[in-house]
């Protein structure tokens, strides 16, 4: 639930630390030694951990009082590395504890294996105002989707008024890990992980979750836009919105108040600005419009870091792709500026540096801003 938005500035809390106790948290320390855990090739020439884990206490420093101190940890958000799902929904949640006249963390569903969805919302409760929805890691090697939008969430926060009306009119429903399964297992396990981890046959053979909506569901127009074998990269899922995840993306959009104008769907690493359609060459009634957005977002980025990315339908610039969350939501939720953001990097693929993230972050950051301006003048 939204809280009514105040008319002066609400004032940052700041947290309360025990005088004589206190953590300094490392999102590395959430399960274990990554640096030194023995890792083995996979075939597709990521890496994946073998057992024998040796854990490693989050205690650094410690001072003990006479009586037992209430234990809180300092969890430190950053765009220099890529964090574990446990600091990125506690900086959310952070969020909401500093910011609390204009956002709200919800949870949306669970995932296969029982994790949290979490969303968090950005509003000034007005309305009148139309949907922005964000989100990222729906596959999850794609690690820098959700540096990118939680970036953005930082930078909508911190800014809110102080930025154009082409924002703050509008409510802001960011996502940043849609697979949080798959995100942890390419943390844990295999780094080049791209489904969920569903299982089917008694076995984790994972389903593509962007081949998971219900338009153009298991169609392949003589190329392979999906597949109905299990252990395909692209394996659709014996139904639409079998998966819970994708039921959870369907469920918040059709049952909002709020209408969405805005879908944006992050993903690495072609560097791209893609719309629908995904299952056939035939032009979207509205590509001309969606054309003219991406390429206002092209040139935004284009301008901030001289980075060139590219615009047009997924068919035109990639391959068949049937059951996409950007054809779902421009055909069936009617939201009418349905993009898929490809990230960096062609050079480094889905390893993207670390040194590479912020910039990233801020070209898109650009983008998003122009695009929200050319919605609202159109």
């Amino acid at each position: 639930m939204s809280v009514a938005l105040k008319n002066d500035e609400p004032q940052r809390v700041k947290p309360t630390l025990s005088p004589d106790f206190f953590y300094i948290y490392n999102d590395e320390d959430e399960t274990s030694d990554w640096e030194n855990a023995e890792l083995t090739e996979c075939a597709d020439n990521s890496t994946q951990t073998r057992g024998g884990w040796r854990l490693r206490s989050p205690l650094q420093k410690c001072v003990m009082p006479n009586r037992k101190p209430r234990r809180r940890r300092v969890k430190l958000m950053d765009w220099k590395k890529y964090h574990r799902l446990a600091v990125i929904y506690s900086f959310i949640d952070d969020l909401e504890k500093d910011y609390p006249a204009i956002c709200t963390v919800s949870v949306i569903g669970k995932s296969v294996e029982g994790r949290d969805i979490k969303m968090l919302k950005i509003s000034n409760s007005n309305a009148s105002n139309s949907g922005v929805w964000l989100d990222a890691c729906i596959h999850p090697r794609e690690w820098i989707s959700t540096a990118v939008v939680t970036y953005i969430a930082d930078m909508l926060v911190k800014n809110f008024f102080t930025l154009s009306s082409s924002i703050t009119n509008k409510d802001w429903h960011i996502i940043p890990v849609l697979n949080p399964d798959g995100y942890e297992y390419t943390h844990t396990h295999e780094r080049m992980w791209r489904k969920n981890r569903a299982r089917y046959g008694g076995e984790c053979v994972g389903v593509d979750l962007n081949r998971n909506f219900s338009y153009a569901w298991g169609q392949s127009n003589g190329e392979e836009g999906s597949s109905d074998e299990p252990s395909h990269v692209f394996y659709r899922g014996p139904a639409p919105f079998s998966e819970p995840e994708t039921i959870a993306v369907r469920d918040t959009i059709l049952g909002s108040i709020t209408p969405f104008k805005v879908f944006l769907s992050f993903h690495s690493y072609f560097e791209l600005i893609i719309f629908p359609w995904g299952n056939k060459k035939d032009p979207c009634p509205d590509y001309l419009h969606l054309l003219e957005g991406g390429s206002i977002m092209a040139r935004a980025i284009h301008e901030a870091t001289g980075k060139t990315y590219r615009v047009g339908s997924t068919k035109d610039l990639t391959y068949y792709a049937c059951g996409t969350s950007i054809d779902w939501s421009y055909s069936i939720a009617k939201i009418p500026y349905s993009y898929m953001i490809e990230l960096r990097s062609k050079k480094h693929k889905f390893r993207l540096p670390k040194e590479e993230i912020l910039e990233n972050c801020k070209e898109i950051w650009s983008a998003v801003k122009d695009l929200m301006d050319y919605v609202d003048q159109h």
